[in-house]
């Protein structure tokens, strides 16, 4: 058996590889401290972003609590320095609009939360003239936060829950039929006025009897062409037919009084000044209020936002500053002499508000209003547009959007 020989290499034949092991560990090692590198430069870049997003959450929270602040001022539960509360009109031209009449800046005109802040600015949008309440607010907050963060919040306020524009100082919604009213006078005493200038000698004089058809107008004209001198006094026409899409959204249509009626109801009761019959007081020149009244009431004295579902009956002496409202049966009746004067404005309308089951499948739209006055006196029912922004007033203000800009 022959044994094959072991080759033995010679001393450095394999000289060339030596090393390469140590190569392989540093490439090794070089390529795992870049992906760490990667790791910590990509973990210390989150921790900056996620410290700059704090930053800007904090400058967010501070413009919200300056809109906070401003609802809370603007809904008279702060007084300034002079004892005074917020109003529209004031809000706007105090202190450049910063309401710093109600907020407590400091030296850099930023209101301190902690170690954040914030700044307000009031405005009119609406551009409304000096000496007039404007009816919204544009608010806008400047929020500021750590590191130079800023956040902007606007927000539209409304002066009243409830729009209402007036087209006359006494306007009767007539029926889809344009059927004749029951019954419409105004009386047979010199005494007795009816005026469409403003009483606060603001805004443009107004019709003093709006109608909504022809037919209407031909029986209102009459009425009034019959009634002594001055009686009905207007720098504007004494009588006038307002077109329908001039009329308030809610009076446009049927359905549409009908819903809004709901909401008023469900707005009085949730302040608690829902009634089935007379109230204890129906508000005052001081404190007008928002009263809503479900069937009949007899008015003395008031103020604010009166809505009456069945007849409002009142005396010749009665006094009421603002707005009423008398919608469902639409009968509005004035008896006896008296001194007793209407400010504001005043809307009549009748429709059903409810029927049989089987009526469902029928309209139910508007029909011919009563409008009755009798009796002697000094009464004045004339348009006031200050107790008119005063009755909506008495609703509280609407938040109409929010936005960040």
């Amino acid at each position: 058996m022959r044994i094959k020989p072991t080759r033995e290499k010679a001393p450095g034949a394999r000289r060339g590889e030596r090393g390469a092991a140590l190569v392989t560990t540093l490439m090794l090692s070089t390529l795992l401290l870049l992906a760490g590198g990667a790791l910590i430069v990509k973990t210390a870049g989150s921790v900056g972003v996620a410290y700059d997003a704090t930053s800007e959450m904090q400058a967010y929270y501070a413009a919200e609590a300056g809109l906070q602040a401003t609802l809370n001022v603007m809904r008279g539960n702060d007084e300034n320095a002079a004892g005074d509360l917020a109003t529209f009109r004031n809000a706007v031209d105090l202190n450049g609009g910063n309401l710093g009449a109600w907020l407590a800046y400091n030296g850099n005109n930023v209101v301190p939360v902690g170690p954040y802040g914030y700044r307000i600015q009031v405005t009119d949008p609406d551009a409304t003239p000096a000496g007039t309440e404007p009816s919204r607010l544009r608010i806008t907050s400047t929020g500021f936060g750590l590191r130079g963060s800023v956040r902007r919040l606007e927000l539209l306020l409304d002066r009243s829950t409830f729009t209402f524009t007036a087209n006359s100082t006494l306007l009767m919604r007539g029926a889809e039929d344009c059927s004749d009213m029951p019954d419409f006078s105004i009386g047979q005493s010199n005494a007795k006025k009816y005026n469409g200038n403003d009483g606060a000698g603001v805004k443009a004089s107004l019709p003093v009897f709006g109608t909504t058809c022809g037919g209407n107008h031909t029986q209102a004209s009459d009425t009034v062409t019959g009634s002594k001198p001055d009686t009905v006094t207007a720098a504007a026409e004494k009588v006038a037919n307002i077109d329908h899409d001039d009329l308030m959204p809610w009076l446009q249509d049927a359905d549409d009084a009908r819903a809004m009626l709901l909401e008023l109801a469900a707005m009085a009761e949730s302040n608690d000044r829902y009634f089935t019959g007379n109230p204890s007081d129906f508000g005052s020149a001081a404190e007008p209020k928002f009263t809503f009244v479900d069937g009949d009431a007899d008015l003395k004295d008031g103020a604010g936002l009166l809505v009456v579902t069945g007849t409002l009956s009142m005396s010749g002496n009665a006094n009421f500053n603002g707005i009423i409202l008398v919608l469902g049966d639409g009968e509005m009746t004035r008896n006896g002499g008296g001194n007793g004067d209407i400010l504001g404005a005043v809307v009549v309308a009748k429709f059903a508000r409810t029927w049989p089951p089987e009526e469902n499948d029928q309209e139910h739209p508007f029909l011919a209003p009563t409008f009755q006055t009798n009796g002697g006196g000094n009464s004045n029912v004339q348009y006031h547009s200050t107790h008119v922004a005063n009755a909506l007033n008495s609703l509280g203000i609407r938040v109409a959007g929010v936005q960040e800009t």
